[in-house]
């Protein structure tokens, strides 16, 4: 069973596949759902401070409801697919029948390459992602690429342990095991010694050799050509099965700092249990990701690039400010407090030009007679609180709110602004809806994307 839904949707217990129905399997979902949580550093870091899974809601007999991770969970080997609520046509369109995997995953590969924000290493090579098919696959492309990047820079050696009788002094000898043990014995010429070696043989080459063997078997041809090349380098290495504890509690010296992620990526994958290609009744996985760190980053990254050519500067999550200066109790005055992060900080012409994203819906503004109802009911009173504390601080006056376009919508000419009055000097806030999601004509959305940042900046087409 598949089942399609958008961000924040309910699913009745009725409506969920049967396997998932009993409280004992909605139970063990969350539970695999928290393995997964506590895993998702691997890929980016979302705020979220909350060591409970935010994947889902579980409301018991009631069902799950959807929260602002989109890709994709199988559990029992039923799916379920969550999709941007921007995918929709208008607010009110809840229809996913026309919505695939496939545009889901085509959308996310764009997005992260302008997101250097997240701490994805396949920026780098994410043409080689474009033809994937699901997110599954997906990461296992990204995982052996990167394993075959880091072995072609150089094989990973450790010094590992050992401890043996020698017939001559090394390492560290056992005093007590000669007089208790070798002596009575009659074994004078034997030392027990503990020493280190500088083994290829060790735990971090035997968790990837086991991890690529799991994947060989459930990837595409193209994947499994570069599996065998990867074991075929580590031919050396010992069959010893893994699981994810393993990847815990391991050392890396600096210079070996980029298996960090394929540590990491191993133990995602030893959590995740895949059987084969297809889906059956005993595989699960979960690959989910935060849609407004997705927008943030990739309007972030779009931005920057937009601008460069026009010799401005982009910069994210800039925190060089703080809201409080100084604390003062008692006569004691302490540094600064609450410091400002900016979504977006842009500098161009001379301007500070400071942007928040606001990944929730916005109705469209154009032709729309009821524009002024659309922001006191849609934008929030604390997000224009917050950016004009920020134009205060930084004494400017504009101030941008970024909100997503939906599906198939034309770009717009024109955005209201409101105008907040002070004996200080006024402040505008603009609010700004862009193109989010790509459809078959790329560079069409590309090219709308760049005339409504150019607008915000007015740079002359």
């Amino acid at each position: 069973m598949i089942l399609d839904r958008y961000e924040y949707s309910k699913l009745a217990n009725s409506k969920l596949p049967s396997s998932w129905q009993s409280q004992s399997s909605l139970d063990e979902l969350q539970e695999f759902l928290q393995q997964n949580w506590e895993q998702r550093a691997v890929f980016y870091e979302d705020g979220e401070i909350s060591s409970q899974q935010q994947f889902l809601d579980f409301t018991g007999q009631q069902g799950i409801r959807t929260k602002k991770y989109i890709g994709t969970i199988v559990f029992r080997g039923e799916q379920l697919n969550i999709y941007p609520r921007v995918f929709s046509t208008e607010k009110e369109d809840h229809d996913t029948d026309d919505l695939t995997p496939k545009h889901l995953l085509k959308n996310l590969v764009k997005w992260i390459e302008h997101c250097n924000k997240l701490d994805y290493p396949f920026i780098n090579i994410s043409s080689e992602l474009s033809d994937e098919e699901d997110l599954k696959e997906l990461f296992i492309t990204l995982y052996i690429r990167y394993v075959k990047s880091a072995i072609e820079r150089g094989l990973y050696y450790q010094y590992v342990d050992d401890t043996q009788d020698c017939t001559s002094i090394k390492g560290k000898f056992d005093i007590k095991d000669y007089f208790v043990n070798k002596i009575p014995n009659g074994q004078a010429d034997k030392f027990r010694c503990t020493y280190s070696n500088f083994e290829f043989d060790n735990k971090v080459n035997r968790i990837i050799k086991y991890t690529c063997k799991q994947l060989i078997n459930i990837t595409s041809k193209k994947n499994q050509k570069v599996i065998r090349t990867i074991l075929t380098r580590l031919n050396e290495i010992s069959d010893t099965p893994c699981s994810p504890n393993d990847c815990n509690g391991i050392r890396l010296s600096k210079m070996h700092r980029h298996y960090g992620i394929i540590i990491s990526m191993s133990k995602m994958f030893l959590l995740n249990k895949m059987s084969n290609y297809s889906i059956d009744t005993n595989e699960s996985f979960c690959f989910l990701f935060p849609t407004d760190l997705l927008f943030e980053g990739f309007i972030g990254g779009f931005m920057k690039e937009v601008l460069h050519e026009y010799g401005g500067r982009v910069m994210l999550q800039e925190s060089r400010m703080s809201l409080v200066e100084k604390i003062i109790y008692k006569g004691e005055t302490s540094g600064a407090a609450f410091t400002m992060r900016h979504d977006i900080l842009a500098e161009f012409k001379g301007k500070v030009f400071i942007l928040d994203t606001k990944y929730k819906e916005m109705s469209r503004f154009e032709d729309n007679p009821d524009y002024k109802s659309i922001i006191s009911n849609e934008a929030k009173q604390s997000d224009l609180y917050q950016v004009l504390e920020y134009a205060r601080k930084r004494d400017i006056e504009d101030v941008y709110l970024l909100y997503p376009m939906y599906r198939y919508e034309e770009k717009e000419e024109e955005f209201p602004f409101a105008v907040s009055e002070s004996s200080g000097g006024n402040i505008n806030v603009h609010f700004i809806r862009l193109p989010f999601i790509f459809e078959e004509d790329e560079e069409r959305t590309k090219q709308q994307l760049t005339d409504v940042i150019k607008l915000v900046f007015e740079i002359e087409k």
